[in-house]
């Protein structure tokens, strides 16, 4: 699946096209006319795993987000840095050519994806997963090489109790979290466990909150 990202032209998405259309007013790098407005905010990073996860458990054999940096593409290919297709991570060229080096920042989406592209490799196995009876969280789980992998997005707005079941225990585990307001990177800005040297027994607990992200693997 290529270009994957969201638009929100659907009746039930009226609120977010109200918004995306009120930040386009005016805006200076883009008419709106291919974009999303929304990319700069921290729910894009539980919308964006929960899509990778829906389209491995569908079938699908990969996925390519839309898109790396704003500075790679501009509406009807026309080179205007007032029409760009704002749909990235960042702006690379920010400063240099928009005048804002703010554009150059990480956006939040980028933590997510990051960790679903770097656990989820070309070449995993897909493993069939059951949501249970909590319509508000989506997981996906793989394996690679003999390694492990568990993504999980909690979209609703009450914390859950998840219990997991699985196949076999996860030795010396990473656990990832996503979090508004704690999303822990080192000093590249790349995002680090939260725990390390962790097991993950067949039959698992944990909390996983409101409008959060969590990913459990012994990947290196």
């Amino acid at each position: 699946m290529g270009e994957a990202g969201y638009k929100y032209w659907r009746d039930e998405d009226a609120t977010l096209m109200a918004e995306y259309n009120r930040r386009t007013e005016g805006y200076p790098f883009t008419r709106g006319t291919d974009s999303n407005m929304l990319v700069y905010d921290y729910f894009y990073g539980l919308d964006m795993p929960l899509l990778c996860m829906e389209v491995m458990n569908g079938g699908f054999s990969g996925i390519a987000a839309w898109m790396l940096d704003d500075a790679m593409h501009s509406s009807g290919d026309s080179g205007k840095t007032e029409d760009i297709k704002l749909w990235g991570m960042w702006n690379i060229l920010g400063e240099e050519v928009f005048n804002d080096a703010s554009q150059e920042e990480v956006r939040p989406w980028y933590y997510t994806w990051a960790l679903m592209c770097r656990y989820f490799p070309a070449g995993s196995d897909i493993l069939r997963v059951d949501r249970g009876n909590q319509p508000d969280v989506f997981l996906a789980a793989a394996t690679y090489n003999g390694r492990q992998v568990i993504a999980l997005v909690n979209v609703g707005e009450e914390d859950q109790n998840i219990r997991l079941n699985l196949p076999n225990s996860i030795p010396e585990a990473k656990v990832y979290r996503y979090e508004e307001g704690n999303m822990p990177v080192n000093t590249n800005g790349y995002p680090i466990p939260v725990e390390t040297g962790k097991t993950i027994a067949i039959s698992y607990q944990t909390q996983l909150k409101a409008q959060s992200f969590m990913l459990i693997t012994n990947m290196d």
